[in-house]
């Protein structure tokens, strides 16, 4: 800061760098007397001018990968439903940990970023999931100003684990009687197979009513789906995923069990709920207490882990199998579009028409 006499008054002035030219600006403030007392003063006002021009337009270096996630979730919050926010700030909470999240965006690089990323050990399809959501943050930053243009150069691993071993995404006809066979409790052995044969999500079978068992019409309402991040319903993952699913005759014998087996539980217990799948409250069943008696018992029956989600995917190798078309397929899941349904449906008919073509190669008819 410097002094500059103007009449009777004098005028303090400090310099500070424009961001946008990178051409030095000046501030200045007026003062009655040139004393150490006055200039303390206006050093205060004119730090506090400057600092009032730099929030207006902060300088991108200064943002940190854990400032621009704050950023990011705060307008995702804005746009996206309460579930889809948790689980990607969760996602970038893991990886800025794993950048560092006093990392400046400006000094951000490609290199670095893979090289933190493939320094944890973790596999292929973890990362590009690492990835996936990094990217999306990046991008949004950089349209924000926030961060230079990094996520293009940023490329996934090769995805060849899950190539190869696609058949690890569902269970084949005779595992799945195995798997249901082993399972000794009933509510939770019910649930499974209904997952299997309806493909619907745990969360939107978690949020069915009676009211959505529809065996007259042979018909599940798909309207609503448990969120662990709400404790309760909302709508479903995406307007696809409004739908009504068709009742094949294996599961409308089962949704027809399963209504009588609740009534029949809400008598035994004693509450008043019209959930479909309820724990001995009445309340809505836990997803981490199924999901963890669906695992321990694969790997016990057989020896694999199982997901709720592995029970969707199994839906699609068995429709596949019986000749159902992909088109039909994903609309009953509600999804658009979706690459491993894709996969799954051609391994799956792809592995039949071997199947088929073995069974006509040693046909002799002459």
């Amino acid at each position: 800061m410097w002094i500059e006499q103007r009449g009777d008054k004098y005028l303090a002035v400090e310099r500070y760098t424009d961001f946008l030219t990178g051409k030095p600006r000046r501030v200045s403030v007026m003062i009655d007397k040139n004393t150490q007392q006055a200039r303390n003063k206006a050093q205060k006002i004119l730090q506090s001018k400057i600092e009032v021009i730099r929030q207006q337009d902060p300088e991108p270096q200064a943002v940190t990968l854990d400032q621009l996630r704050k950023d990011y979730i705060a307008y995702q919050t804005r746009i996206y439903k309460a579930s889809t926010v948790h689980r990607n700030d969760n996602i970038l909470t893991i990886v800025n940990g794993i950048i560092g999240s006093d990392t400046l965006c400006a000094r951000l690089s490609a290199g670095a970023i893979m090289k933190a990323l493939l320094d944890t050990g973790k596999g292929n399809t973890t990362i590009n999931t690492y990835l996936t959501r990094l990217k999306a943050m990046l991008r949004w930053g950089y349209q924000n100003d926030m961060c230079p243009e990094i996520a293009g150069k940023l490329k996934k691993l090769p995805d060849a684990s899950e190539r190869e071993k696609i058949q690890d995404k569902f269970l084949e006809k005779n595992e799945l009687k195995q798997l249901l066979a082993g399972l000794t409790e009933e509510h939770w052995k019910r649930l499974t197979e209904f997952l299997a044969l309806s493909g619907l999500r745990i969360g939107e079978a978690m949020a069915l009513r009676y009211s959505d068992l529809d065996t007259k019409n042979r018909l599940i309402y798909v309207r609503q789906t448990y969120a662990q991040v709400v404790k309760g319903t909302t709508t479903p993952k995406t307007t696809d995923s409004v739908r009504d699913v068709y009742m094949q005759d294996q599961l409308l014998k089962l949704c027809r069990k399963l209504l009588t087996g609740a009534k029949r539980r809400a008598l035994e217990y004693g509450y008043q709920s019209d959930l479909v799948f309820a724990d001995i409250d009445g309340n809505y069943i836990s997803y981490d207490a199924y999901e963890k008696y669906l695992r321990e018992n694969g790997e016990r029956i057989l020896n694999r882990k199982i997901t709720s989600h592995v029970m969707r995917h199994t839906m699609t190798s068995l429709f596949a199998e019986a000749g159902v078309s992909l088109d039909v397929i994903s609309r009953r899941l509600g999804h658009h579009d979706s690459k491993i349904t894709r996969d799954i449906y051609y391994h799956v008919t792809k592995t039949q028409r071997k199947k088929d073509h073995e069974a006509v190669r040693q046909i002799s008819i002459l």
